[in-house]
C-alpha cells in the first residue's frame, strides 16, 4: 500500500513513537513483517515505528495486512500486539490502557484484561476501584475464555439447589449449563446440600446482600433418592452373583465382580482403618470420601434410570 493512504493509529503509547527505536528500524525495513491496518478507516492499529522507517528510508509502500473492525476492537489489537512483540508498552501505557479498557468494557473480568494489556489482575482490580466512571458497573465479568460468570454466584446457586432438589436424577453437567455455573461449583452446592449446610458460601450471602438480594432462608438439604427396596450389602450377594453364568463366563461379568470387590469394604472394616488416618490427613480424606460416595450415588442413580427405562419399554410393548 501506498504510505500516504495510511493514517496515525490511535496508540495505546501515550508519548507517541519511540524515535530511536524507528531508526533501528530504518535498514531493516524490507526484512519487517507487514504492518497491521483497519480496512474501514485505513488507521494503522500495529506498526506505527515500521511505517515511520518506512518514510525515512524514502520507501514510497509498505506491506500491510488488513482486518475489519471498529474503533474499540481496534485499540484492543493494538494493545494485544504491542504486548506481545516489537517494542515494549511502559508500565504507564498499560495502565492506561487498562483504564479505558474497563470504562468500555465493566463486564470483563480482571484477568482478561490483565492478559490483554500485560499486567498482574490485582494492578487491573486497582485500577478499577480508582476508576470514577461508576455507570458501568456489571452484574457479571467475561473471563478469558469468553464465557460469562456472575460476580456473586449466590443466585445461580440457589438455582441449582433447587432444580437438584426437585430432579434428583439430572446430571451436575445439564445443571451447571442451566444455572451458567462450572461443574465445579455445582458439584460444592451439591456437598454442601448433602452435608446439610447453605448452598450459598456466607461471603457470596454478603454479596447478594450488598445487591440488594437475599439468600432463600427455606433452603434445607435435599435427601439423597432411595434406592427402589432395603438396601443389600454387597458381600450378601457377591456369591450368587459370581455363579451366574451371564457375569461369570464374560468379561464385562468378570470386571464387574473386580470393579465392586476393589470399592466396596467388608463390614465394618472401614471403622479399623479410620483409627489409623494421621490427623493431618483427615480433611483431604472426609473430602474424598464424600466425593466417592458422590461417584456411587451417579452410579446408582444411571443404573436406576436404566432400570426404569426398561419398566418403560416393556410397557409400551405390552400397551402395543
Amino acid at each position: 500500500m501506498p504510505l500516504s493512504s495510511l493514517l496515525p493509529a490511535d496508540s495505546p503509547r501515550l508519548s507517541g513513537e519511540d524515535d530511536a527505536h524507528t531508526r533501528l528500524l530504518e535498514e531493516k525495513v524490507p526484512e519487517l513483517p507487514p504492518i497491521l491496518v483497519n480496512r474501514r478507516t485505513m488507521q494503522v492499529i500495529d506498526g506505527m515505528h515500521r511505517l515511520r522507517a518506512a518514510k525515512l528510508a524514502g520507501l514510497m509502500e509498505i506491506q500491510v495486512e488488513f482486518v475489519d473492525v471498529d474503533q474499540r476492537e481496534a485499540f484492543l489489537l493494538a494493545v494485544k500486539a504491542n504486548t506481545d512483540h516489537g517494542l515494549p508498552l511502559s508500565l504507564c501505557d498499560r495502565e492506561a490502557a487498562a483504564a479505558r479498557i474497563i470504562s468500555w468494557y465493566p463486564q470483563w473480568a480482571d484477568r482478561a484484561i490483565a492478559a490483554q494489556v500485560g499486567l498482574a489482575p490485582g494492578t487491573v482490580t486497582e485500577i478499577r476501584r480508582r476508576s470514577t466512571d461508576q455507570s458501568g458497573h456489571s452484574n457479571v465479568r467475561i473471563g478469558r475464555d469468553g464465557r460469562i460468570r456472575p460476580i456473586s454466584t449466590a443466585a445461580a446457586r440457589q438455582q441449582a439447589w433447587e432444580i437438584l432438589d426437585n430432579r434428583p436424577n439430572v446430571s451436575l453437567r445439564e445443571v451447571a449449563r442451566m444455572v451458567g455455573l462450572s461443574l465445579g461449583t455445582v458439584h460444592d452446592v451439591r456437598e454442601r446440600m448433602r452435608q446439610g449446610r447453605s448452598p450459598v458460601p456466607d461471603r457470596e450471602s454478603a454479596k447478594l446482600e450488598r445487591a440488594g438480594g437475599q439468600c432463600d432462608s427455606r433452603m434445607t438439604p435435599s435427601r439423597r433418592r432411595t434406592c427402589p427396596g432395603e438396601p443389600i450389602g454387597w458381600w450378601r450377594i457377591r456369591t450368587k452373583l459370581s455363579e451366574d453364568p451371564t457375569l461369570r463366563y464374560t468379561e464385562w461379568g468378570r470386571r464387574l465382580l473386580r470393579w465392586f470387590d476393589t470399592r466396596v469394604p467388608r463390614d465394618d472394616e472401614w471403622s479399623k482403618i479410620i483409627e489409623g488416618i494421621p490427623p493431618h490427613w483427615v480433611d483431604s480424606i472426609v473430602r474424598a470420601a464424600y466425593a466417592c460416595g458422590d461417584e456411587w450415588h451417579e452410579f446408582a442413580l444411571t443404573l436406576d434410570q436404566r432400570r426404569q427405562n426398561d419398566l418403560d419399554h416393556e410397557d409400551l410393548a405390552q400397551g402395543e
